[in-house]
């Protein structure tokens, strides 16, 4: 049975969002959706309230329809639970019928349980070491100083943001960017207001992207999608491609990815990593990076098997023939960064065993 708060008058909806806020705005700022055993733990650690407790929480919040219940897997009745449109209207300072509803995806659902995960095993422990006091807002906070997209989307508002904090991370490290990191700044500036007059001022054509105009116009004039990804990849392709900041502590750059479909492979691995070490060095003007790549994934099996075959040897398709350099190094000279550098991009993975600590399986 679908439980609605349409049972509930405006007042007792008023009274029972006051009583659990804090817990529905750490589930709205990490997307709106989680897993309950998810929202338990984290919530726990933010309040210091028993797990048991929070438990009869998240049971009168289904019941009175605030969150409603997702099944993720029909063998295991794994629930991924997302709030209703009432509390989140709340947040948005909209009503309720205005509130965009949830476009779920197999890959959207998992890519979070790995999200909240990271948040729980990562960042709340790092914090804890460095003594900051554990809030939601002080999660968004160190994520934000970290310059991370962890919690952001890659819709256009979300990606000024990315720019904004990433700018900020790179000062506080002594980086100093250049035209290209403007420039790509200007086009997500430019993309964020023309799609805020289609949401907004729907009878008011939006102005033309200019800057994001004359970067497409050069890098139409590029045949090779190397040369394009070499000269031209951005934050956003980064975003898009699952990757996502993790730190900047002077000349290093940490990012992650979630292996969530079991189905990354060593050479996006390593063509995305070597685009990505090629883009800050061409927004910091600084060739001495080193770009430090963590796998994060399902269990320590995969991360095994994907650490073995990046080491194996490579064969050369072109000249038929097998070839000195392993696959993580041909890769990296297919795509022209130079021997000098391979040792720039180191990559590790971690099994995180989430199936049996979640009840998930693919």
């Amino acid at each position: 049975m679908r439980h609605t708060t349409h049972k509930l008058t405006a007042e007792q909806k008023a009274e029972l969002f006051n009583t659990h806020r804090e817990l529905i705005y750490m589930v709205f700022c990490c997307n709106g959706y989680m897993l309950r055993k998810q929202i338990r733990r984290l919530f726990h650690l933010l309040s210091g309230k028993p797990e048991k407790d929070i438990e009869f929480d998240i049971a009168e919040l289904i019941l009175t329809g605030f969150l409603l219940q997702k099944t993720i897997n029909k063998d295991t009745r794994t629930q991924m639970l997302y709030l209703s449109k009432y509390p989140k209207s709340q947040f948005l300072n909209m009503n309720s019928r205005d509130v965009p509803a949830i476009n779920w995806s197999g890959q959207k659902i998992l890519e979070q349980v790995f999200r909240i995960d990271y948040v729980i095993e990562k960042v709340v422990p790092d914090m804890v070491k460095q003594d900051f006091d554990i809030s939601m807002d002080n999660i968004l906070a160190y994520l934000n100083w970290s310059g991370s997209n962890l919690l952001l989307s890659n819709n256009q508002v979300d990606m000024v943001a990315f720019y904004s904090h990433l700018w900020n991370a790179l000062a506080e490290n002594g980086h100093n960017p250049t035209d290209d990191f403007f420039r790509d700044l200007t086009i997500a500036r430019e993309e964020k207001e023309a799609f805020e007059a289609r949401q907004l001022r729907k009878d008011t054509a939006p102005a033309p992207c200019m800057m994001k105009n004359r970067r497409d116009r050069e890098m139409d004039s590029y045949n090779s999608d190397i040369d394009k990804c070499k000269l031209f990849y951005s934050l956003k392709n980064l975003a898009s491609h699952g990757f996502y900041i993790e730190s900047i502590k002077h000349n290093l750059i940490s990012v992650c990815i979630f292996d969530t479909s079991n189905s990354l492979y060593t050479k996006k691995l390593y063509q995305q990593a070597s685009y990505i070490l090629l883009m800050f060095q061409r927004y910091l003007d600084n060739y001495n990076l080193n770009l430090f790549v963590t796998v994060y994934t399902w269990d320590s099996e995969r991360a095994a098997e994907l650490r073995d075959y990046e080491n194996t040897r490579a064969y050369d398709f072109y000249r038929q023939e097998w070839v000195e350099e392993n696959k993580k190094h041909k890769i990296m000279k297919d795509v022209g960064i130079l021997p000098s550098n391979w040792d720039s991009i180191t990559v590790d993975y971690i099994g995180e065993e989430l199936y049996p600590k979640y009840n998930v399986h693919l």
